[in-house]
């Protein structure tokens, strides 16, 4: 497709093509803490970024030396939050893209947020679009939590949980969730709508909270929980003091997930 004219900001745009992660939020990122100048788990990263390759066909030609870049990039920062944001790059016609496109990235740091302890959880009125093709992976098609976001900060609540069209619990805005009812720890299967956070991933492979139910779970079997956390790779582990109004156990969090706090 041969381009004619590009303005921005009614400016002319001195570049031959648009990124297609611009044009239709075609590519996928990841978010990195960054302590002391490392990336925490980069290797878990790195596994995220490739599986997100392979199930998009994005061709990433310099992936095996992006560990190299990404701790370049934050050698000189004691704390931080490093994005790698990942596109399909240039080519193609409208949704159609080329076979050949070669991945353009971007790697960005910014400042650490100031650590969240506690959170107060509502229940968001919008609902997740079930797509299994895209579940557990963080594309750039974020439109959903843009949107939560906005209804988010027109509540009293910190964050929001939210649910697929069918009801079901998938996640918070911020992250993933864990609760604990009865005696046992839950968290909802991801197979048809949600991301699959890095901390997330660690704690099922690791058994940290033990035996872990994994599953649908409607609304309704969040009735009579005791505790819940939200989990994402920037503040790792936070505690819900409440849900939906209702008070939490206001038990610490579990031992073995104060590693991961801010």
């Amino acid at each position: 497709m041969t381009i004619r004219k590009i303005l921005l900001n009614n400016k002319p745009f001195h570049f031959s093509e648009i990124d297609r992660g611009l044009q239709f939020g075609d590519g996928h990122f990841t978010t990195i803490r960054v302590v002391n100048g490392e990336p925490l788990f980069i290797e878990r990263h790195l596994q995220r970024l490739s599986q997100a390759n392979a199930r998009l066909f994005i061709n990433h030609s310099h992936f095996d030396s992006l560990h190299e870049r990404i701790h370049k990039a934050c050698s000189e920062f004691r704390e931080g939050v490093c994005k790698v944001i990942v596109t399909r790059g240039y080519g193609g016609r409208g949704y159609s893209f080329s076979d050949d496109a070669v991945a353009n990235e971007y790697i960005q740091v910014s400042d650490l947020p100031a650590p969240v302890r506690t959170v107060h959880l509502g229940l968001a009125e919008l609902r997740l679009a079930k797509q299994p093709k895209l579940a557990g992976l963080k594309t750039l098609n974020r439109m959903e939590q843009v949107l939560l976001t906005k209804e988010c900060r027109a509540s009293t609540f910190d964050d929001l949980l939210v649910c697929d069209s069918d009801n079901n619990v998938i996640e918070a805005i911020q992250g993933n969730v864990f609760w604990h009812k009865q005696g046992q720890w839950y968290t909802p299967d991801l197979s048809v709508a949600g991301v699959n956070g890095v901390i997330r991933q660690l704690i099922i492979d690791g058994g940290l909270l033990g035996p872990l139910n994994i599953g649908d779970y409607s609304l309704n079997e969040m009735d009579n929980i005791e505790q819940m956390i939200i989990t994402n790779s920037v503040r790792g582990a936070v505690r819900v003091s409440q849900f939906n109004g209702k008070v939490l156990d206001n038990s610490e969090l579990p031992a073995v997930l104060e590693q991961f706090t801010l």
